[in-house]
């Protein structure tokens, strides 16, 4: 039987776009983790970078990316990245101390630039923390974990990442940054 083609496969060899070493993206210029430095490269990303502050799926901006891997450390999202991601998304999450954390956002009305403009219901949630902010700087300056404000703890924060990407199996479980 003759095996189909799959434009999703990882077939192309390109460099990879923070490391610089060989790795392979699908035909439309996605890849799967670089063996050599661990990144997830997305067609997008450079124009992400530029115009929301993120990269999809790995959250750190392209940029800053590099850096960190010039630096020889882990990539890990700041609390504005998280921030500029759940404009981007709506939906991310976070582990802190074991716990799975859930943050989303809802429209207050359908008006579309309100939203866009941060003017929107914030869900902060988790086993034990149900939060809610009426607009995203109420969140980015309210929201916390046992009264320590989620932007002092941030360097606690264990793999940041948009909703459904990149978050295998079991959320009790976080997994490695």
């Amino acid at each position: 039987m003759e095996k189909k083609y799959n434009p999703h496969e990882y077939n192309n060899a390109v460099p990879c776009e923070v490391c610089g070493q060989l790795t392979f993206v699908d035909d439309y210029g996605n890849s799967g983790k670089c063996k050599h430095c661990g990144w997830r490269q997305c067609v997008d990303n450079k124009d992400m970078d530029i115009k929301q502050g993120i990269s999809y799926p790995m959250l750190v901006p392209l940029s800053r990316a590099r850096e960190q891997y010039k630096a020889g450390q882990k990539f890990k999202a700041t609390f504005d990245d998280f921030i500029n991601g759940l404009m981007f998304y709506s939906e991310m999450l976070f582990w802190h101390h074991g716990l799975v954390h859930e943050v989303y956002t809802k429209m207050k009305s359908q008006d579309l630039e309100a939203y866009v403009s941060g003017d929107c219901i914030v869900v902060f949630c988790s086993k034990e923390i149900k939060q809610e902010y009426n607009h995203l700087n109420e969140f980015r300056d309210k929201a916390n974990i046992d009264g320590v404000l989620l932007k002092d703890l941030w360097g606690e924060v264990v793999h940041p990442c948009f909703m459904y990407c990149g978050v295998e199996g079991d959320y009790d479980n976080p997994p490695e940054d």
